[in-house]
Parts: C-alpha cells; sequence; structure tokens
C-alpha cells in the first residue's frame, strides 16, 4: 500500500482548519448587509445557531464512523456538505432558505471538525502530536482574527454572496491534499451501525440545545414548551445510555468513561468551553454597551485571546511530552481560572486595556489546557477509537459553550430587569438596552437615560462575568483528579 504523504495531509488539514475558523467569524461581518438585502431580523440568530446546532449533534457521529470506515472518507463527506451549504447559502433568497443551508454547512463543519485533529493523531508519534498541535492552533487563531478582515473587504468590494463562495475553492483543494495524500489500511468487514444510538443522542442534544437557544427568549424558561424540551432531553439521554450499553458497536463506547484521564478531560473541557464562548460573546457588548467602544474596538479587545492561543501551543507543543499531559493542563488552568477571576473586576474605571492584558493571560492558558487534553486523550486510546475519543472531547466542548452562553444571558437578563423594573422612563428594559448597544439609537439618548441603562448593563454583565471566574476556577478544582501518571499507555498502531 502506497505511504502517507504526511507534508501534503498535514496542508490538506490545515486548510480545513483554515476553512473551519474563518466560517465562524467571517459572517457575522456580513450580516449587516445581509439583513438589508433578505430581511428577517427576528430571526437572525437563528443563522449562527442552525450551524452551532448541526456542528455540534453531529460531531459524535462523524468521529465514531471514522473509526468504522476511516478518516478520508468522513473527511470528504464533510468537505463536501460545507461547500454545498456554502454555495446554497449564497444563493438564498430569504432568511428562512439562508438559516436552512448555514444547517447544511454545520454538518459539513462537524464532519471535518471530528476527523481532521484525529488525522494528526494517526499519522504523527505523541511526541510529534504536540508540536503539531501547536501548528494547527497557530492557523486556527490567524484565521480567526482575519475572518472580521476579510469579511470587510469582501462586503466593500464584491458581494455578500462570496463570503460563502470563498469556501468551495478552499474545501476542493484540501480534499484533493487527503484524497492522494492519506493512505489508511482499513479492515475490510461488515459492521454493525449503531443507529438507534445516533438518533437518539441526536435527537437529545438536540433538545437540549432548542431550550438553551430558546429559553427566555422566544419562550420563558418555566414555559411548558422549554419545559418540555429539558424533560425530552433527560429521556432521551436515557435511553441513549441504555442503548450504548447494549450496542455490539457503540456510538460513544461508555467504558471509555473507565479511563480516569478521559472523564477528567471531559469535564474540565466543558467548563473550558463554557469560560471561551463566555468571553467571545459578551465582552464585546460590554466594550460597546458600557465603555462606549466602537465594534472595531470591541473586536481589538478580544484579539488578545487569539494572540496568546497560537502562540502559547506555538511554545508549548514541543515541550508538551517533557512536561508531560497533567502538568502542561495545570499550568494551563491555573492561567484560565486566575483570568477568569480577573476579568470579573472589570469596570468602567479599567477601560480596554485591562481586560486585554487578561485575555492575553487566558488565551495562554486555553493554548496549553487545549493542547494537551487532546493529545492525552489521543494518547490514551488505540486508533480505532481515536476518532470517537477526539469528536467526543469537542462535543462536549460545544455542549458546554451551548450551556454557559445560555446561563450567562439568563443572569445578566434577570439583573438588567431588575435593575430597570419602575423606571418611569422605561417600559421594556432588554429593550432599552438593546437601545443602548446600537450606536445610532444610543447617540439618540437623553445623557441621563443613558448612565441608566450604562450602570444596569454594567451591572449584568458583571453577573455574567462572575459565572466566568466559577466555571474557571471549578475546572481548576477538578485538576485535583487528573491521574500523576498521563503519559501514554496504549501502543501506538494507525493504519497507514
Amino acid at each position: 500500500m502506497p505511504k502517507t504523504n504526511r507534508k501534503l495531509v498535514v496542508i490538506g488539514v490545515m486548510l480545513a482548519n483554515f476553512l473551519a475558523a474563518l466560517d465562524v467569524t467571517i459572517v457575522g461581518t456580513a450580516m449587516p448587509t445581509i439583513i438589508g438585502t433578505l430581511g428577517g431580523l427576528p430571526i437572525m440568530s437563528w443563522v449562527f445557531s442552525a450551524f452551532l446546532l448541526t456542528s455540534t449533534v453531529t460531531v459524535p457521529i462523524y468521529g465514531k464512523l471514522s473509526d468504522l470506515y476511516g478518516r478520508k472518507v468522513i473527511f470528504v463527506i464533510g468537505a463536501f456538505f460545507i461547500a454545498l451549504g456554502s454555495v446554497l447559502c449564497a444563493l438564498s433568497e430569504t432568511m428562512l432558505q439562508l438559516i436552512i443551508f448555514r444547517a447544511v454547512q454545520g454538518l459539513g463543519a462537524a464532519g471535518i471538525m471530528a476527523v481532521a485533529v484525529t488525522i494528526i493523531g494517526d499519522i504523527f508519534t505523541p511526541a510529534e502530536r504536540g508540536k503539531m498541535q501547536g501548528y494547527f492552533s497557530a492557523v486556527w487563531g490567524i484565521s480567526a482574527l482575519m475572518g472580521p478582515l476579510l469579511g470587510g473587504l469582501i462586503i466593500n468590494f464584491l458581494t455578500w454572496q462570496w463570503i460563502f463562495y470563498i469556501n468551495v475553492p478552499v474545501a476542493i483543494v484540501a480534499v484533493l491534499f487527503i484524497w492522494f495524500a492519506l493512505h489508511e489500511g482499513i479492515e475490510k468487514k461488515r459492521h454493525q451501525i449503531d443507529y438507534l444510538g445516533a438518533i437518539t443522542l441526536t435527537a437529545s442534544m438536540t433538545a437540549l440545545l432548542l431550550a438553551l437557544l430558546e429559553g427566555g427568549a422566544a419562550y420563558p424558561w418555566v414555559s411548558p414548551q422549554i419545559l418540555g424540551l429539558f424533560g425530552a432531553f433527560v429521556l432521551l439521554l436515557i435511553w441513549f445510555w441504555f442503548i450504548e450499553r447494549k450496542a455490539a458497536e457503540p456510538m460513544i463506547p461508555l467504558d471509555l468513561l473507565q479511563s480516569r484521564l478521559i472523564t477528567v478531560s471531559l469535564i474540565i473541557n466543558f467548563l473550558v468551553g463554557g469560560v471561551l464562548i463566555g468571553v467571545s460573546s459578551y465582552m464585546p457588548s460590554y466594550v460597546q454597551g458600557v465603555l462606549g467602544g466602537s465594534a472595531t474596538m470591541a473586536g481589538l479587545t478580544v484579539m488578545p485571546l487569539s494572540i496568546g492561543w497560537p502562540l502559547a501551543s506555538f511554545i508549548g507543543g514541543p515541550r508538551m511530552m517533557g512536561w508531560g499531559f497533567r502538568k502542561t493542563t495545570l499550568m494551563g488552568m491555573v492561567l484560565i481560572a486566575v483570568s477568569a477571576v480577573l476579568l470579573s473586576f472589570t469596570s468602567q474605571a479599567t477601560g480596554v486595556w485591562y481586560p486585554m492584558a487578561v485575555l492575553f493571560i487566558m488565551g495562554i492558558g486555553m493554548g496549553l489546557v487545549t493542547l494537551a487534553l487532546t493529545v492525552g486523550i489521543q494518547s490514551a486510546v488505540e486508533w480505532n477509537r481515536r476518532g470517537i475519543a477526539t469528536a467526543t472531547l469537542q462535543f462536549i466542548r460545544s455542549v458546554g459553550q451551548a450551556v454557559s452562553v445560555a446561563l450567562m444571558g439568563a443572569f445578566m437578563n434577570a439583573r438588567i430587569i431588575s435593575e430597570l423594573t419602575g423606571h418611569p422612563r422605561i417600559t421594556d428594559p432588554l429593550q432599552a438596552t438593546n437601545d443602548l448597544l446600537d450606536p445610532d439609537r444610543r447617540a439618540a439618548l437623553p445623557a441621563d437615560l443613558m448612565s441608566t441603562l450604562t450602570d444596569a448593563l454594567d451591572s449584568g454583565l458583571h453577573q455574567a462575568f462572575l459565572l466566568l471566574a466559577v466555571l474557571g476556577v471549578l475546572a481548576l478544582v477538578f485538576m485535583a483528579f487528573y491521574p500523576r501518571s498521563s503519559q501514554p499507555t496504549t501502543q501506538e498502531s494507525s493504519p497507514r
């Protein structure tokens, strides 16, 4: 069998990572123009939520299928869906069509996310993986920084449709590199696909994410609709658990959780994912609404996070095998926990330089933790379970993000309503706060009312940042359960 060309595979995977990271950040820049063309402002959030929903619930399924049928075919399927979804998004004539086709894009992104990192785990030794993961984190960080800039250039010189068309050539080139350079020796045998497990997992996660996305927005948290979704999530998850215990080839092997390294890594990743999405989602609102900065300044404030992350991965990757998985994770978690606590002291007096410095520290911690958790889990399982192990790690982080962003929103809204209820000039506290975040309407607000709204938003976001501090400290506490003997213990085997 031909030998895998590792250099070409790395290029293909880097292109896929570039595509996935770019797609996350570039769309937001184009949304005002898209809304001006298609309309649909009330359902705008679903342009992002539909992508999140499909990309989250299908990652474990792709991971398991890659263990059964190889990484290459799943990578190609993921690239096909992201290219197809991109073309359909560009051809959308209504906001509803765009939302549906963003869900198709999410299906593709899930396939790439589930397999790209796993491919690197297959073709490199544990000692090499740390270095390579550092390179890929650098690509991700650079892509995330380029997204808003590239999106602005496309809007200024082309049309919004090219925000999506740009994905197609990148996906094609990535597929060509992987298809011709990656060679796997997959054992040909009949597999018993866990269809029922896949269906119940997808349904349970869909119910959870819908409840978190719609709770407090479309419906009250204690409404029959939201409580029914949470109930469906619990019942379906219990059903999924029983199915996996009996399945011949389970979608998520429950015996993975017998490894303390894997279990603790999943818990930490869930909590760290919550910290990450919280900062990305709510710090821009703080800069614009409380500090009165522009959208550009809000983006610059968060930028140090994307600089520290790849920098830490690039430096720590080659040194991780010497430090060990536990020490690398612990160093990163200390930085995340400390920076999350420090972030809760952000105020109007600190300005933007304080959170920028804190987020740089957090980015370094994120780079070290993500690096060590990924390589640690990959080294703890054999080849035919590496795909599902890696995908489960990513899946748990996505769920943590969805849970955290919903809780932060609930805490923030509750505090704002409490602060502004009864004010003689405010009938709808949340709508009044929206006026504060819109530059045009903000300029028309009377000075005294603007001061009141700013204080209320400051108080509400402070509650959200306190939750981040709790999540960061709790993740650090769980480091006490991370096994001290955490170097690779399984023999490396990869069908190259």
